[in-house]
C-alpha cells in the first residue's frame, strides 16, 4: 500500500503536532490495537475458519444481521474482495424497517438454503431485533427447531440482551464481541473475520496485512500526518473532507467511511471529468486499486490508453485528478492489487488514522 500526500503541511499546526504523541499513546492502549500487537485476535482463527466452513457448506446464502456502523464495516470488508463462485454468498441485512426491503430479502431466500449470523457490539437496536426475529422465524419454518439451531449463531457484546438470551435458550453458538472495542474498530474481531472467511477470503493473510500495517515504519509518518490533517480540516480550517472512490467494489467501503465521519461525502468517480457535486478545493482522499481484478482491452477510441487497457486508463485518470494544481490538500491511498493482505493493511490504516483524528477532536 502506498500513501501520497499533497498540501497537508499548512493544516498541521505546531499545537496539533505536540498532541500527536498523546494521541498515539492513547491509541496503543485501545483494546483492538493490543489484540493485534499481541496477536491474541489470532487465537480463534482456526475456530473461525471451521465455523465458516460449516456455514458455507450448508448454505447458498449467509445473512449477517447487523446494524449501524458495524453493519457498514462488515459490508465494506466483504465487498472489497470478490466472493468465490460456488460458495455461500454473504449478505448484510439490518438497519431498516422498510417492508419493501424485507419483502425483497424474503422472496430471494424462498428457494435458497440460508444461515443466519446475528451481530451486535452493544445492546440490540429495534431494527436489528426485527431482522433477527423475522429471519429466525423463516429458519424455523424451513428447517424446524433442530435444523434452525444448526444454521444460527451470534456475535454479541457484553451489553447484548436479546442475542445472549436467545443463544442460551435455543442452544446455538455465541461468540463474545471483545470488551472495550467500539463498533467502528471491529476489523480484527469475529464480527468481521467470520463473514470474511465465509466469503472465501484468506483471513490468515488478512490478519498478516493488519499486523504489518501496525508495525510499518511509514505508519508513524504518513498515518499520523493523515490523522492530524483530518482533525485540522474538521476543527480549524473549515475545509470539507471528501472521499473519492474509483472502483465499484470499494463503494461500500466509502459508505462506511461516510457513515463513520458523519460529514464526509463520498464521490464515486469513474470518469476523468470533475463531479458537478464536488468542490475540488476541499480536502480529498482518493482510494485507488491500481490493478483491478479484471481488465478490459478496449478497441481504440479518443482519449483511451494507447495499450487499450481500462486498468491503465483508470490509473491515469485518477493520477491526473490527484495531481491537479488547485492548492487543495490531498491524500492518495493506492493499493497495488486488492487481496486479503492488502485489505488487512487498508483496514488497519483506516482505524489507526480514525483513532488519531477522533482523539484530537474530543
Amino acid at each position: 500500500m502506498k500513501i501520497e500526500k499533497i498540501g497537508l503541511e499548512p493544516l498541521i499546526t505546531e499545537e496539533l503536532r505536540k498532541k500527536s504523541s498523546a494521541a498515539l499513546d492513547h491509541l496503543w492502549e485501545e483494546a483492538w490495537v493490543k489484540a493485534a500487537v499481541s496477536k491474541t485476535d489470532r487465537a480463534r482463527e482456526t475456530m473461525i475458519q471451521e465455523m465458516a466452513k460449516e456455514f458455507e457448506e450448508k448454505s447458498d446464502v449467509v445473512i449477517v444481521a447487523a446494524d449501524g456502523l458495524l453493519a457498514e464495516q462488515i459490508r465494506a470488508v466483504v465487498s472489497a474482495l470478490p466472493q468465490d463462485e460456488g460458495r455461500a454468498q454473504v449478505q448484510v441485512f439490518g438497519g431498516t424497517l422498510s417492508p419493501f426491503s424485507y419483502g425483497e430479502l424474503l422472496t430471494a431466500l424462498q428457494e435458497k438454503d440460508f444461515s443466519l449470523i446475528a451481530v451486535a457490539a452493544e445492546e440490540e437496536t429495534v431494527p436489528l431485533r426485527g431482522a433477527y426475529a423475522c429471519l429466525k422465524q423463516l429458519l424455523l419454518s424451513k428447517y424446524g427447531a433442530e435444523g434452525a439451531a444448526g444454521r444460527l449463531m451470534a456475535v454479541a457484546g457484553s451489553q447484548s440482551k436479546l442475542l445472549s438470551m436467545e443463544a442460551a435458550d435455543n442452544d446455538f453458538p455465541l461468540l463474545r464481541f471483545p470488551a472495550g472495542v467500539s463498533a467502528g474498530c471491529a476489523a480484527n474481531t469475529e464480527a468481521v473475520l467470520l463473514p470474511l472467511a465465509i466469503s472465501g477470503a484468506d483471513i490468515g493473510q488478512y490478519l498478516e496485512g493488519f499486523y504489518d500495517m501496525l508495525a510499518s515504519p511509514f505508519w508513524d509518518l504518513d498515518g499520523a500526518d493523515y490523522g492530524l490533517a483530518r482533525a485540522a480540516c474538521r476543527k480549524q480550517s473549515g475545509l470539507q473532507e471528501e472521499l473519492w472512490i474509483w472502483q465499484a467494489q470499494l463503494r461500500p467501503f466509502g459508505i462506511w467511511r461516510e457513515y463513520a465521519a458523519k460529514q464526509m461525502p463520498v464521490r464515486m468517480l469513474s470518469l476523468p471529468e470533475a463531479s458537478p457535486l464536488s468542490d475540488r478545493r476541499n480536502f480529498c482522499t482518493t482510494i485507488l486499486v491500481e490493478e483491478d481484478e479484471e481488465d478490459i482491452m478496449m478497441p481504440f477510441f479518443e482519449g483511451c490508453n494507447q495499450d487499450g487497457s481500462l486498468n491503465l486508463l483508470l490509473r491515469e485518470s485518477a493520477e491526473k485528478r490527484f495531481c491537479e494544481e488547485n492548492g487543495a490538500p490531498k491524500v492518495k491511498i493506492a493499493v497495488e492489487q486488492m487481496d486479503a493482505y492488502a485489505l488487512g493493511q487498508l483496514m488497519a490504516f483506516t482505524q489507526l488514522s480514525d483513532g488519531i483524528t477522533d482523539y484530537l477532536l474530543r
